[in-house]
């Protein structure tokens, strides 16, 4: 039977789940129904990957509605069902989105609005985008309702705690609700799970863009750190765009960490062997929050045929696998590699002659008290390879 459908609706679409045989739901929708629905009802929880194939396979021979609110194909059923029904047997009626029923209620404009949701996150919120963000849209989950994301946010940048904001539950339901104030008014607020943060317009503090930050948001060893200015240059050269970083031979993670949060669509693998650097990087990670960012700890060589395969390297330590690394990277990728030993400097010089589009040292001077006045103490130099794969 190959003409089959599963078909995907909201609550009020009535006339195509009114005469189900089957009908999946979570269980606050399947509470909406109607006394005089007779259709078995499916309780969707936990089990959503399992319950879509068993869904699938009812649907080959009788007629099986999933009820969704809103969009479903946003971090919804949709999206489970999409993976493993053919499109030609699968039929989505979406429906407003609680997004769009929030703005409604709030009167704004939501066509600058940058969504975010921690569904499956395991607690890892981009607070930097977040509130960088002119009009931001957080969804809550059961384990992070609305306001414990705005204490959440709140923690990580506490001059935020005056901008405005509302927080939205359970929206297109009878027992919706609205609240609006300020981020730290909101941080007190207690919703259930179907629930979602909105930050407004307005001027006020952000927080910087994740570019050359200062050395000390970082944990390191032993000042082993790729300092702000080169770390700018680095990304700067890598040209980022969404795909695969290898950042090998990690030491604190910041050039890899910043690389992520400035590009979201880019996943980091970030290579380190030596424990007490790798528990540098967890925490690091832990302050950032981002989800694009995998630690692999070991050394280079032995996990470089593990890793998927790289758009851009960074060699921060770990030169003597440059040339495997550059085998490695797909066409048009770029390999920049650093270093400040004299024998580092001139292997980056002899390798790869006809791929290395750049080759530049970096003196960096910082002012320094001496007495009443200031002097300019040099730090050591950093030279800096850019290879490029044609």
């Amino acid at each position: 039977m190959n003409n089959w459908i599963l078909e995907i609706a909201g609550i009020e679409h009535r006339g195509v789940w009114e005469n189900a045989r089957v009908i999946a739901a979570g269980k606050r929708l399947l509470e909406l129904l109607p006394p005089d629905c007779t259709a078995e009802k499916i309780e969707i929880g936990r089990n959503a990957q399992t319950l879509a194939l068993e869904l699938a396979e009812r649907a080959r021979r009788e007629k099986v509605v999933v009820l969704a609110t809103g969009d479903p194909l946003y971090y919804g059923i949709g999206g489970t069902l999409c993976h493993i029904v053919d499109p030609k047997n699968l039929r989505i009626h979406p429906g407003l989105t609680a997004f769009q029923l929030f703005f409604c209620e709030l009167k704004q404009p939501w066509e600058k609005a940058s969504l975010f949701s921690v569904h499956g996150k395991n607690g890892v919120l981009p607070w930097r985008r977040i509130l960088r963000s002119e009009l931001a849209v957080v969804y809550g989950d059961p384990s992070s309702p609305a306001g414990t994301l705005a204490a959440r946010l709140l923690k990580c940048f506490p001059e935020a705690g005056e901008r405005p904001a509302a927080i939205g539950a359970n929206l297109g339901l009878p027992d919706a609700e609205v609240h609006t104030g300020t981020l730290r008014d909101m941080a007190a607020v207690e919703t259930g799970p179907l629930s979602m943060l909105v930050l407004l317009p307005e001027p006020g503090p952000v927080p910087e863009m994740p570019l050359g930050l200062p050395d000390a948001i970082y944990q390191h060893q032993a000042n082993l750190i790729t300092h702000p200015e080169v770390r700018a240059i680095v990304l700067s050269k890598l040209k980022l765009r969404p795909g695969v970083m290898w950042d090998l031979g990690s030491g604190s993670g910041s050039v890899g960490l910043e690389a992520a949060g400035l590009c979201p669509g880019l996943t980091v693998y970030s290579v380190e062997k030596k424990e007490e650097r790798i528990e540098d990087i967890r925490d690091n990670l832990a302050s950032e929050m981002l989800e694009n960012f995998i630690i692999r700890s070991g050394d280079i060589g032995d996990l470089i045929d593990e890793l998927p395969v790289p758009d851009c390297i960074f060699i921060g330590g770990g030169v003597n696998h440059l040339l495997r690394a550059f085998e490695c990277l797909k066409p048009g990728g770029r390999l920049v590699a650093t270093g400040i030993l004299v024998a580092t400097s001139a292997r980056l010089a002899a390798v790869l002659d006809e791929y290395r589009c750049e080759l530049l040292t970096v003196n960096v001077s910082r002012a320094s008290a001496l007495g009443e006045h200031q002097m300019w103490k040099a730090e050591n130099p950093i030279t800096i390879a850019v290879f490029e794969k044609p």
